[in-house]
């Protein structure tokens, strides 16, 4: 897609592997010969700080006569500036978030330049949803460069909390609005998943033995805790040895050790929503829908807040629908809930 300069969204749940999807992509579209910009918005809450991210992100990036041709740009810019120390370079001091508005402002017309340069851009926008929070109205000012480059670039956006990606992008009241194809990351199959992890026990000297069915039953394709499980299993596998049930209870104890604090962390965020956490009970809990007429019985649930707390959930990034049924996202706060409500 970025080849054919068109934009895309990478939409998938959080710990899915969309940074390391984008770090692969760079790799791959530099050796192909792309200037590649990746941008990590993290944290970032204002116009100013936008715009340090991104120049940041080009003073990496470029080199040669462009990179010369940036630096005579920034120089443009309100602000005094500051020797580096040794002499070499600068650094730009500014004046606030005016200021900081003409410098995103050009630094979003930069691949025009690159690409007057012969070099068409990918850029990469990481936690694209502090991009989108920030002050200023960003994704209208975004919205009027991007749509004039044409070839020069290509964009994918990326971020944490899909249903805010997904309300800028898919709304017609938004400046983003059908800007960049989305492209899902869903969980991997368990074929490919116990192709690798069998492997990468054998190329040690153990096996996964009949753990390793058990593995992918738990963690149902979720990328990042197939990884932390699988590592789990094999450190406590003997060498030369076969991993068992057994040797698989031994490192769940220590992955719950783990993992307590944070999904504790969880349930509190939960208290003032009461229906909430009664609907993450019932995902993790009945062995119906959750709109059935027993589920929502059991968990003293109206239809409306079951729905309210859904919502709420999905917004949260811990449910996802697949096939247009909710489900935990994390196996493994779907584990502790039961857990929790067993003892």
């Amino acid at each position: 897609m970025a080849e054919g300069a068109h934009n895309t969204r990478l939409q998938a749940p959080r710990r899915f592997g969309k940074t390391s999807v984008l770090l692969k992509l760079k790799e791959e579209a530099e050796r192909s010969g792309f200037r590649v910009v990746y941008v990590d918005f993290m944290v970032a809450t204002s116009p100013t700080e936008v715009a340090r991210r991104i120049e940041e992100a080009y003073v990496a990036a470029l080199k040669g006569p462009i990179a010369a041709r940036f630096d005579r740009l920034r120089r443009t810019w309100k602000g005094s500036v500051k020797a580096t120390p040794g002499g070499v370079g600068g650094e730009l001091e500014y004046l606030g978030d005016s200021d900081a508005m003409q410098r995103l402002a050009d630094l979003l017309d930069l691949p025009k330049k690159v690409f007057e340069a012969g070099e068409r851009t990918i850029v990469l926008f990481d936690e694209f949803q502090d991009f989108l929070r920030a002050e200023g109205d960003l994704d209208g000012l975004l919205r009027s460069k991007i749509q004039l480059h044409g070839d020069a670039a290509s964009y994918v956006f990326a971020g944490s909390e899909q249903s805010l990606l997904e309300e800028y992008f898919n709304s017609r009241r938004k400046p983003l609005f059908d800007q960049a194809r989305p492209i899902g990351l869903g969980p991997l199959s368990d074929a490919d998943l116990a192709d690798y992890i069998g492997a990468r026990f054998e190329a040690t000297g153990k096996r996964a033995g009949a753990a390793l069915d058990l593995v992918l039953d738990l963690v149902r394709g979720h990328p990042q805790r197939a990884m932390l499980v699988s590592h789990h299993l094999w450190e406590r596998t003997p060498a030369k040895g076969t991993a068992s049930a057994e040797t698989l209870d031994r490192a769940l104890e220590q992955i719950d050790r783990e993992t307590k604090e944070r999904f504790e962390g969880t349930w509190q965020a939960l208290a003032g929503s009461g229906n909430k956490r009664k609907v993450l009970k019932a995902l993790a809990l009945s062995g119906e829908t959750l709109f059935n007429q027993r589920t929502l019985q059991a968990f003293g649930l109206q239809k409306s807040q079951a729905q309210s707390g859904e919502r709420g959930l999905v917004g949260d990034g811990e449910v996802v629908r697949v096939d247009g049924r909710p489900t935990i996202v994390d196996p493994l706060l779907e584990r502790w809930v039961r857990i929790r409500e067993a003892g």
